[in-house]
C-alpha cells in the first residue's frame, strides 16, 4: 500500500467512476484498475463493488476510505510543515465559506492574498454556515467563514465583520422614488425571497416579525435559491428583494439597484465569523490566511 494507491483509491470512491477518477488523477484506467487491484490485495478484501460503471464501496472500503482521507490529509499537512520549515509559503488549501461569504466577500480576499503569496493554492467550498462548521470539523476545510457564531468545544470563532439585510428595488420602481415607505405598502408589493432554511430569509422574518408581520401576509411572487437569483428578479422588475447589502452593493453603486427605507424597525445586521478547529494546529499557508484575514477587515476602512 503505497499514498498514490490510496489517492488514487479515494477519487474512485468520490466518483464511484474508474474512469472519471482516472481523468482527476492524471492517470490511465488500466492503470488506476491497477492500483485499487494492488490495493485490495494487500489489504486481502474487496474494497469497491463494481456495478455496470458505477463503482462502490463495500464495508471495508469504506473503513479503509475512512483513514486515507485522514492519511492524505496529514501528508498535505506534513508537507506545509516541511515548506515552513524552509521559509517557504506554499501549499494548498480548502477553505470554506458560507453563501454570502462565500460568493461576496472571500473571492476579493483570496485574490488579494494569491498576489502577495503565489505559491498557496485555495480552493473555496460554498454552502451553509452549519454545513461549513460540519466540514471544519470533519476536516474537509482548514477554515471558514460563516455567517453564525458556534458555541462548543469544536470551534472557534473569531469576529470579522457585519452585513445589513435590507429590501430593494428596481431603480425605476414606484417605491425606489420614495424617502420612506411604509409596512403596508411592501405587503401589497410582489416580492422575491429566498429559499426555506436561508439565513437571508430568517433575518426577513424576524425583521417583518418585529414590525408586527408574518410572511404569509407578503406578496410573495418567487422563492429562489441564491442572492444571484434575488439580484436578477429585481433588476428584471419582478419585485422587490430581502438581500444582503454585500450581495448588491457594486449594482447599488452602478445605480442599477436601489436600496427602500421602509418606517419601523431598521434593518437587521448580522455578523460574520472566520472559524477554525479547537485541538488541530492550522498548515502554515492557513495560519498565513487567516492572519491575512483578520487584517483585511480590521484595516483602514
Amino acid at each position: 500500500m503505497d499514498l498514490r494507491q490510496l489517492e488514487t483509491f479515494c477519487k474512485v470512491a468520490e466518483l464511484e467512476s474508474f474512469s472519471r477518477a482516472a481523468e482527476a488523477v492524471y492517470l490511465t484506467q488500466p492503470t488506476v484498475s491497477g492500483h485499487i487491484t494492488a490495493l485490495e490485495r494487500s489489504m486481502g478484501l474487496k474494497l469497491l463493488d463494481r456495478l455496470g460503471r458505477k463503482a462502490t464501496l463495500t464495508n471495508a472500503g469504506k473503513i479503509l476510505y475512512r483513514y486515507s482521507k485522514d492519511i492524505l490529509r496529514l501528508r498535505s499537512e506534513a508537507l506545509n510543515a516541511m515548506y515552513e520549515y524552509s521559509h517557504l509559503i506554499k501549499g494548498r488549501i480548502t477553505i470554506g465559506g458560507s453563501t454570502i461569504a462565500g460568493e461576496y466577500f472571500l473571492p476579493k480576499v483570496m485574490g488579494a492574498f494569491n498576489k502577495e503569496n503565489p505559491g498557496v493554492s485555495i480552493s473555496l467550498v460554498i454552502a451553509d454556515s452549519q454545513e461549513i462548521a460540519d466540514l471544519l470539523v470533519a476536516g474537509e476545510v482548514e477554515l471558514g467563514v460563516t455567517g453564525m457564531k458556534f458555541n462548543g468545544k469544536k470551534i472557534h470563532c473569531h469576529r470579522l465583520f457585519q452585513d445589513r439585510v435590507i429590501i430593494v428595488a428596481h431603480p425605476h420602481h414606484p417605491l425606489a422614488q420614495r424617502k420612506r415607505v411604509s409596512w403596508d405598502e411592501i405587503l401589497k408589493t410582489p416580492l422575491l425571497i429566498r429559499e426555506k432554511g436561508s439565513g437571508t430569509r430568517k433575518a426577513f422574518e424576524n425583521h417583518a416579525a418585529q414590525a408586527g408581520h408574518t410572511l404569509d401576509e407578503f406578496t410573495v411572487v418567487s422563492e429562489v435559491g441564491s442572492s444571484t437569483a434575488v439580484k436578477q428578479g429585481v433588476k428584471a422588475q419582478i419585485g422587490l428583494g430581502f438581500i444582503s447589502d454585500l450581495a448588491v452593493e457594486e449594482e447599488m453603486r452602478e445605480g442599477k439597484i436601489a436600496a427602500i427605507d421602509v418606517d419601523g424597525p431598521e434593518p437587521p445586521t448580522r455578523e460574520f465569523f472566520a472559524v477554525t478547529p479547537k485541538g488541530r494546529e492550522l498548515s502554515p499557508p492557513a495560519r498565513g490566511f487567516l492572519e491575512f484575514l483578520m487584517n483585511w477587515r480590521i484595516g483602514p476602512a
